[in-house]
C-alpha cells in the first residue's frame, strides 16, 4: 500500500487555453506569405545551384541529342520527374474520387462497421 504512486487529477484545462491569443490564429494569408518565403528561398538556390554548374555536357534523351549547361539538364530532370509524379498522383486521386463518388451514390452499408 505505501509503495503505490499516489495519482492527482489533472487540472481541468479551460476555455480560454484553447483559445489563441490575437494574432496567434492561422490564416490563409498567413499560410501564403510562409509559402512566398520559401519558394523566394527554393529559388534563390536553384539559381545559385544553376550559376555554379556552367559548365557545358552533352545530353542524350530518346532522339535527341544535345549541349547544354550540366545545371540546366538536371533542372529539365527534375522537372520531368514532378511531372510524372504528379501525373501518377492525380490518377490516384481521380480513382480515390471516383470510389468515393460511387459509395455515396449506393448509399450507406445495412450494417455498421465493427466497433473496436
Amino acid at each position: 500500500m505505501a509503495d503505490e504512486p499516489i495519482e492527482t487529477p489533472a487540472p481541468a484545462a479551460s476555455h480560454e487555453a484553447d483559445e489563441p491569443l490575437p494574432g496567434e490564429r492561422r490564416t490563409r494569408l498567413s499560410g501564403a506569405w510562409t509559402a512566398i518565403v520559401v519558394g523566394l528561398v527554393a529559388l534563390v538556390v536553384i539559381l545559385v545551384f544553376i550559376l555554379q554548374n556552367q559548365q557545358s555536357v552533352e545530353v542524350a534523351f530518346l532522339v535527341f541529342r544535345g549541349q547544354l549547361p550540366l545545371a540546366v539538364a538536371i533542372l529539365f530532370a527534375l522537372i520531368l520527374g514532378a511531372v510524372i509524379v504528379m501525373a501518377f498522383g492525380a490518377a490516384r486521386i481521380y480513382q480515390l474520387r471516383m470510389v468515393a463518388g460511387r459509395a455515396r451514390r449506393k448509399g450507406p452499408t445495412s450494417s455498421p462497421p465493427p466497433a473496436e
